[in-house]
């Protein structure tokens, strides 16, 4: 004998199933920061500031220089032209800049930013709430005292932080280069359009770099006496 089940009923079923399943992977309230806390173990700065310093003060400039001077000398070999000529070449120039920039910057962070650093498999603060999240990153930012009893996650999610930042520091450096031969070839109201666009990206990249060295300056404080903190 079939005994029918209603669809409502089947329906009811299935929707607690699914919450269940859902509800399994969300950390319940009072694991939360344990969780947070075995995400955080190991992970560590190894020496991003280091590696970040070496990009902008030697792999970046001189690599610029160089492209850039190839770029609009072959220009200038390849089509002809004089001296008066060099803003037009200079387009070259940047564009040889920016595709090197792109594919320099993109290994070097795989080669050397990547390993500057113990990131673990996962966020680690995935598990907490918006408004914890919120309050780990101010904490980082030195925009309101340090919670010791949270400390090993606030230190794990100030290294991950770092990284992130680091990695979007290699790929702004690429984004003025794409703008400044407009601001040079330009005329009237377009090089002052792209002037002001070359001056956002610049202020970005030192709301970036300034985030950066907070996060530092936060592992600094608070690392175990006699322990070193992250290279600079």
């Amino acid at each position: 004998m079939l005994i029918s089940v209603p669809s409502s009923a089947s329906n009811d079923w299935e929707g607690k199933r699914t919450m269940s399943g859902i509800d399994d992977l969300i950390p319940k309230s009072d694991e939360r920061w344990p969780t947070a806390t075995r995400r955080a173990q190991g992970i560590a700065d190894l020496g991003l500031g280091d590696a970040l310093k070496t990009y902008y003060t030697l792999y970046f400039p001189v690599g610029l220089i160089i492209l850039v001077t190839a770029g609009a000398v072959g220009a200038m070999l390849a089509f002809g032209g004089g001296p008066a000529d060099w803003p037009s070449f200079l387009l070259f120039g940047c564009f040889l800049a920016v595709l090197g920039a792109a594919i320099g910057g993109s290994i070097y962070n795989a080669k050397k930013i990547a390993p500057a650093a113990e990131l673990g498999r996962i966020d680690v603060l995935l598990s907490l709430e918006d408004e914890e999240r919120k309050d780990i990153r101010r904490q980082i930012l030195g925009k309101t005292p340090v919670d010791p009893e949270h400390l090993v996650v606030s230190r794990a999610a100030a290294v991950q932080l770092r990284k992130n930042l680091a990695t979007q520091l290699i790929w702004m450096s690429v984004l003025p280069l794409i703008f400044i031969p407009q601001v040079i070839r330009g005329a009237g109201f377009l090089s002052w359009l792209m002037a002001a666009g070359v001056a956002i990206l610049v202020i970005g990249l030192l709301y970036v770099v300034r985030d950066f060295q907070r996060a530092g300056r936060f592992l600094d404080r608070t690392a175990e006496p006699g322990a070193k903190g992250p290279p600079e």
